[in-house]
């Protein structure tokens, strides 16, 4: 019988992390945490669990006792909550949810209390492409050059800012499908897309992760692609 125990437990500890086929890292507007989000790959009027980790961003390691909101759209169409504000203690949290159709869906996110303390409410939304409307990512070798000079300081952000936007209206960057938002204050573009450039220009992350980055440009209203 203990042998049995023991084979169980060790038949336990070997079994692998649970790995997504796909996820995405965005800070909260405030910059107050780090939301992940991961998903393996959804297929329409199916149900899917998407998994939402709440990080530290100094530590990046889940940030316990976080409230949290969240809801899901569809072209302004809510598909899924939102739901009352609820709290997570372990940091990381699963939600099953159907996406009905394909199409580009929009994952809000609302953090209003962080270990039993209420702040001022921050945000975060991220787009998840269901179906055949993935866009296969397709990124000039010499893309990589400009971002690697942007990081470094040899060109400023607004001749990034002008680049990036000419690639993208002349199909030579291919995005997925993004919500073009529109600014309303500072074009200020956060630390963490620069370091991003530097990274994807030195190999340190992958296309998909630079990517994220010029996305998160559009949607805050910086790159305009309209």
């Amino acid at each position: 019988m203990k042998f049995l125990i023991i084979a169980a437990i060790a038949f336990v500890l070997l079994i692998p992390s649970l790995v997504f086929a796909e996820s995405q890292t965005l800070p909260t507007d405030k910059g107050t945490l780090d939301i992940k989000l991961s998903y393996d790959k959804i297929v329409p009027g199916e149900q899917t669990k998407l998994n939402i980790d709440f990080l530290n961003p100094q530590t990046q390691k889940n940030q316990e006792h976080v409230d949290w909101v969240v809801s899901v759209s569809k072209q302004e169409k809510t598909i899924f909550g939102p739901i009352p504000l609820t709290h997570t203690s372990v940091g990381s949290v699963k939600i099953p949810i159907d996406f009905p159709e394909q199409g580009v869906y929009s994952v809000n996110l609302e953090i209003e209390g962080i270990l039993f303390q209420v702040i001022p409410k921050e945000t975060v939304s991220f787009e998840i492409s269901v179906g055949e409307t993935n866009v296969p990512l397709n990124i000039p070798a010499w893309v990589k050059n400009n971002a690697g000079w942007w990081a470094d300081g040899s060109i400023d952000d607004e001749s990034f800012i002008q680049g990036i936007q000419y690639l993208i209206k002349q199909d030579i960057l291919k995005i997925p499908p993004t919500s073009q938002g529109s600014s309303s204050g500072s074009n200020e573009i956060p630390t963490w897309i620069k370091n991003n450039a530097g990274w994807w220009a030195d190999g340190s992350i992958d296309d998909e992760s630079f990517i994220q980055g010029i996305q998160f440009l559009i949607k805050e209203g910086i790159i305009k692609v309209n």
